[in-house]
């Protein structure tokens, strides 16, 4: 198994047991169990670039200032490009967590609308390759002692995750791209001044975009110019895209011949 979020520090909790989407589990989380909200601390929350657009939204604030505020840089060696995972508070809390539980709960990250489940990644082809689900047991959590039985798919689909998995789909294939795991491949200060632009600041993105000459050097048809300016979730997909072309020559939107 090469990657796990969301994992809490205390004690490996995972259950070491292959779940698919048909997999079965019982689990309710509510205000009535003496572990409300205990999950919520001392975890390791990496943010996509999704989660960076809702929840900056869902603040009222900037790509930048939230950033800033809320999260760190790490460097993962396999990927050779940085994360950002959101800070904890002093006491090891989310930021976002209050008496009544997520403040933010409609826009929370990924790794919290998969928990109880994790998901991982084998390497290699067929059965034994591939994408895996898994249950995170923490000692203290009660939420798997309530009778409401779920199917990982139904787990999925009733935490958006398609929506989230959707939005992500081009920058996993960035991140997970077999170039950045060659041995020796390390990206340069642009492309990875690039990549940072292009997954995690859509407010700057935009002006780079409409206001550069970013439309007269590259290809983009018309249809696609409007809808990534009324929509910025569309904005988001549509920089993964460009980036896969300059980082990887894998190009849906080329640069114009001179």
């Amino acid at each position: 198994m090469e990657e796990e979020a969301g994992k809490h520090q205390d004690k490996n909790p995972i259950e070491p047991v292959r779940m698919t989407l048909d997999s079965k589990f019982r689990f309710s989380c509510n205000k009535g169990l003496e572990c409300f909200r205990s999950c919520c601390g001392k975890i390791t929350v990496f943010l996509t670039p999704y989660d960076v657009l809702r929840i900056k939204n869902r603040l009222g604030i900037t790509s930048a200032e939230f950033l800033s505020l809320y999260t760190r840089i790490v460097d993962l060696k396999k990927t050779k490009l940085p994360f950002f995972l959101l800070n904890m508070t002093e006491d090891g809390r989310c930021p976002f967590v209050g008496e009544d539980g997520c403040n933010i709960y409609t826009d929370r990250p990924l790794v919290c609308r998969y928990y109880p489940i994790g998901l991982g990644f084998l390497k290699g082809d067929g059965i034994e390759g591939g994408d895996f689900y898994f249950t995170i047991r923490e000692p203290f959590c009660k939420g798997f002692e309530e009778e409401r039985e779920w199917s990982v798919q139904t787990w999925r689909e009733s935490q958006e995750i398609d929506r989230y998995d959707l939005m992500n789909k081009d920058w996993f294939d960035i991140v997970l791209n077999k170039k950045l795991r060659a041995a020796g491949v390390e990206p340069d200060e642009k492309s990875q001044r690039l990549y940072m632009l292009g997954s995690f600041d859509m407010d700057s993105f935009r002006k780079f975009v409409f206001e550069s000459r970013f439309l007269d050097l590259y290809d983009v048809d018309r249809a696609t110019v409007e809808m990534i300016r009324d929509d910025e979730a569309e904005l988001l997909r549509f920089a993964h895209k460009w980036l896969k072309g300059v980082l990887f020559g894998e190009y849906t939107y080329p640069r114009k011949e001179a």
